[in-house]
């Protein structure tokens, strides 16, 4: 029989109302909801009962934990697309307006959105707007745009200044209008319409409306935090008067704003589904006290959080240490660490390299394959697919010589390919074949085949092509210079930099594409090697990496085993290398947070200077990267060879996590007696929560003493809070919680006691309410 916790227990027993329970990193969310489901059953039957889960993995992994526990009943447990696709199925929509499901959504949609973009191209006059309109990469972003738009359920225009899309791409509000015109004429639903028409049918229509008010008695949500706007007004108009939600969720675990989730849906709750009751599990069971320590000084700088939500380590947990590592080679230094823990017996597959984009994981695979340390990512090898690469090795062909042993076929490929990154604005269907005549030319000879041709076709803009050849020509007499000069040379003469801010659809997109060429750049200089040794290196790890990864991708991907820890299917132990969005859900004996830098996390969007995303959301990105270890976290930023003491490349998540008052008070949490004073609200609510308040040893000179003695009254922070609140207390209270910062508040109680030693009789009573309030609302501020 399951032995629950205290928190858990009164989750599992509530009874009236609608219930929300927030659920800290590692706190046994899902062997809670469990118990709460096989509670509920003693009085509600199977059928009358609603789980919703967030994606088929774990779905089928709630269901088979239902069968574990004993459960025999058929609780329908379903993902919210799988319901609305049964819903659509069972009232007879898809029968009645002869909508057609397509399971092949990301196939069919995507031929259907190629043909919108071609036709919108065609309208344009430059070849260059043409270019950015058919490319790949902007097929994806409308793609994306289409599944935001109706996740938000706004429309197209309010949904674009939402995503922070480059005005250049405002033609992407016409391609959805154009793509939602075509998708009806066709009477095609795809994955994200399920969802949209549910919510318009069920909002619509009365009676169907009232038959799932009639016959659904409970609904579960599970990771309530990761809601879009679609998903609330579904379980808005699934919920009769007789309907009881409960949800669980961590609003610190909030990370996907890219597809229409928000904090606002869960901190909300209580208003939006009351009469409700919110519960916690605060306990955690993955890390100790060090680790939450950091974590929890991190997080307590978002506003948009309950803030006095704390997670503590549960007695028995052993301690998690907590590195902070400013390095000039970070990547050389995760991986030989993760090389010294394998070789002394660690297993692979209990480390994790938590990235913050995958431009990132570039290096890491090269140091991986040199050190022949396995190692597996949920998606195709940056290394064997990234452009950057295959440039590199076009390049290093050219300097080398290589490119003159080749058959017609394959130097006509690789001149098209230099021609093209950057692209050199020259038709494709003009360009493909001119680079076939240059392939059977002496490279001696391109200029003046192009100075005639050039006469010969005065429409075509071929300036930046003959520049273009012309850089190629002077490289291919420079393969026994270092390979990092040949590299960066072409970059700077193409102006590929400067292409690629001008064509990328979104910041991201630039970013990515800039590391992923600092990445070659860093590896071609640190090497220090001419042009044929870096061809062969790279060509070998590419290959090799190809290898490594040959059966990759996201079914071999790292899941969430049965106890929270990690279980792979198929392929060789492996270390974990993927970003932080990916690793959600999962627990690693090791974690290993790299660039952590001032300029790289949070992300900022160079192209404007402001922040390329939510502030808070990337601090919650931060958080969630943290708390994925169970028993080492290290997070790693950049610094020069000889630091300097006043200036640090570190991230302001590094600073705020207060990693040295969680090395220092974390481990002393684990015996008896006298604990250090910190001037934090954190540790401050950690150590009350452990019941180890008592053993803080308060410095007399702190605002937290009983220093201040003014006439018969000892005024002070603790004195007020064991006063009563005045009339009407809470609401200023409640919005000092909101828009202040404990520092204010600390600076705010020592004036007002400075203040109650000169105060009249009358001003001191206004004083002392004063303090009372603020003291109270600094109780409960972490930030």
């Amino acid at each position: 029989m399951t032995r629950y916790t205290t928190e858990q227990s009164a989750f599992i027993q509530h009874q009236d109302g609608n219930a929300l329970c927030i659920a800290g990193a590692g706190t046994g969310k899902t062997t809670t909801l469990v118990g709460l489901i096989e509670q509920k059953l003693t009085s509600v039957a199977a059928e009358e009962m609603l789980v919703m889960m967030f994606n088929r993995d774990i779905r089928t992994d709630f269901q088979a934990k239902l069968k574990g526990a004993g459960i025999e009943q058929a609780v329908p447990v379903h993902t919210f697309h799988s319901f609305c696709l049964k819903f659509l199925n069972q009232t007879g929509f898809l029968r009645d307006t002869g909508f057609r499901v397509d399971y092949q959504s990301g196939e069919s949609d995507k031929a259907l959105v190629k043909g919108i973009l071609r036709d919108i191209a065609g309208l344009e006059k430059t070849y260059q707007r043409q270019q950015t309109i058919k490319d790949p990469k902007t097929i994806e972003l409308l793609l994306s745009f289409i599944g935001l738009v109706k996740a938000y359920m706004l429309s197209p225009y309010e949904v674009f200044k939402l995503a922070e899309i480059n005005r250049d791409y405002l033609f992407i509000i016409d391609a959805y209008e154009k793509f939602e015109e075509l998708r009806k004429q066709q009477r095609i639903l795809f994955f994200d319409d399920w969802l949209v028409e549910t919510v318009k049918l069920l909002e619509g229509n009365d009676a169907i409306r009232q038959h799932y008010h009639q016959h659904c008695k409970l609904v579960v949500v599970d990771e309530f935090q990761d809601i879009n706007t679609a998903q609330y007004r579904l379980l808005k108009q699934l919920l009769g008067e007789q309907t009881q939600l409960v949800a669980v969720g961590d609003v610190d675990q909030c990370i996907y704003k890219w597809r229409g989730s928000a904090p606002q849906f869960m901190l909300d709750f209580e208003q939006s589904f009351a009469p409700a009751k919110t519960y916690t599990l605060s306990q955690t069971f993955r890390f100790g006290h060090s680790l939450a320590l950091a974590a929890s000084h991190l997080i307590a700088n978002n506003k948009q959080r309950f803030s006095d939500f704390l997670t503590t380590s549960c007695e028995g947990v052993d301690d998690t240490e907590v590195i902070e590592c400013g390095s000039a080679r970070q990547v050389g230094e995760i991986a030989q660490s993760v090389q010294d823990y394998i070789q002394q017996g660690g297993k692979p597959s209990e480390i994790a390299i938590l990235v913050r984009r995958w431009s990132q994981t570039l290096l890491f695979e090269l140091a991986f394959l040199s050190k022949k340390v396995p190692y597996q990512m949920p998606v195709p090898s940056v290394l064997a697919n990234s452009r950057e690469v295959k440039l590199l090795m076009e390049l290093m062909s050219l300097a080398t010589g290589r490119y003159q042993a080749q058959a017609p076929q394959q130097k006509s490929a690789l001149l098209f390919s230099l021609m093209s990154f950057p692209h050199c604005y020259v038709p494709n269907k003009t360009l493909k074949p001119l680079c076939g005549q240059l392939s059977d030319m002496e490279p001696s000879t391109w200029l003046t085949f192009m100075g005639r041709y050039e006469k010969a076709n005065p429409s075509l803009k071929l300036e930046t092509m003959i520049e273009r050849l012309d850089l190629l020509a002077r490289l291919m007499r420079k393969g026994s210079f270092k390979a990092s000069e040949v590299y960066n040379q072409y970059r700077n003469e193409s102006g590929l930099d400067s292409w690629i801010w001008k064509t990328e659809a979104t910041a991201s997109e630039i970013e990515e594409a800039i590391e992923r060429l600092d990445s070659v750049s860093t590896v071609l200089e640190s090497m220090d090697q001419d042009c044929a040794k870096a061809l062969q290196y790279f060509e070998y790890y590419t290959y090799q990496s190809g290898l490594q990864n040959s059966g990759n991708g996201n079914s071999n991907g790292a899941r969430q085993g049965q106890n929270g820890g990690q279980s792979y299917e198929g392929g060789q132990d492996s270390v974990q290398l993927t970003t932080i969005f990916r690793a959600k859900g999962c627990e690693y004996q090791q974690v290993h947070l790299p660039f952590w830098d001032k300029d790289a996390f949070p992300y900022m969007n160079k192209s404007s200077g402001s922040i390329g995303a939510d502030i808070e959301e990337e601090r919650r990105l931060a958080y969630v990267g943290m708390t994925r270890a169970k028993q080492q976290a290290c997070i790693y930023y950049s610094a020069p060879e000889k630091p300097s003491p006043k200036v640090t490349n570190a991230s302001r998540f590094v600073m705020e996590s207060k990693i040295k008052v969680a090395q220092e008070l974390g481990p002393k949490l684990y015996s008896e007696g006298e604990l250090p004073f910190y001037r934090s609200p954190v540790v401050e609510e950690y150590c009350r929560r452990l019941g180890r308040a008592e053993d803080v040893v308060i410095p007399k000179t702190s605002i937290y003493s009983e220093a201040h003695s003014i006439a018969d009254e000892n005024y002070s922070y603790k004195w007020a809070l064991m006063q009563p609140l005045p009339e009407n207390a809470e609401k200023v209270i409640s919005a000092m919680i909101r828009t202040k910062t404990a520092k204010y508040l600390d600076t705010e109680i020592s004036r007002i006691i400075r203040e109650l030693k000169a105060a009249t009789k009358t001003k001191k009573k206004v004083l002392v309410n004063r303090l009372i309030v603020t003291s109270n609302a600094r109780s409960r501020v972490r930030r």
